[in-house]
């Protein structure tokens, strides 16, 4: 199992609560998340240990030993979906060949939305799905959403394998 090490960046109540209930999340649903992603991917973690700042900013994954950070102001679901989504990165961080035509949220999606519909259902995994199509500024989502979903799941897995195979997994 990965540790999940969470801490606030202020000692602002809302972002203290935040962390609470990224900690909670993770202490009920951990197993599973991580189980449910490793499966899918058809890839093992590199990492057992991660830390994890709750503070109010943009969600970002971390590498290695720079530390994963999640926005404390979103509502709880949201909060899970984003959890998984920057696991999801860190997951995939192994994969460093890939098409020039590729880039990470284009790979990473090409499991994401199935991974957040094995956890908690297709109609979470649409919520998170409109969610960041909303994200705007940094990365073009709902674009990358749209062109994702319109693959057939097998098709997708199918394109991340290829993937996989490119780095010799």
């Amino acid at each position: 199992m990965i540790k999940l090490t969470f801490s606030s960046e202020s000692n602002d109540s809302g972002v203290v609560s935040a962390t609470k209930e990224y900690q909670t999340i993770w202490n009920e649903d951990g197993t599973r998340i991580i189980a449910v992603m490793e499966n899918m991917a058809g890839l093992k973690f590199s990492q057992t240990e991660i830390g994890v700042i709750v503070y109010e900013g943009i969600s970002y994954s971390g590498y290695i030993d720079l530390p994963m950070k999640l926005r404390a102001s979103y509502p709880k679901d949201i909060k899970k979906g984003t959890l998984v989504h920057e696991l999801g990165h860190r997951l995939i961080e192994q994969l460093t060949n890939r098409p020039d035509d590729t880039d990470e949220h284009q790979l990473l999606f090409l499991v994401l939305y199935d991974i957040w519909v094995a956890i908690y259902g297709q109609e979470f995994a649409d919520k998170m799905v409109k969610t960041e199509e909303l994200r705007t500024g940094l990365y073009d989502y709902k674009t990358c959403w749209a062109d994702t979903l319109t693959i057939y799941k097998e098709e997708r897995y199918e394109k991340f394998n290829l993937v996989k195979n490119l780095n010799g997994l």
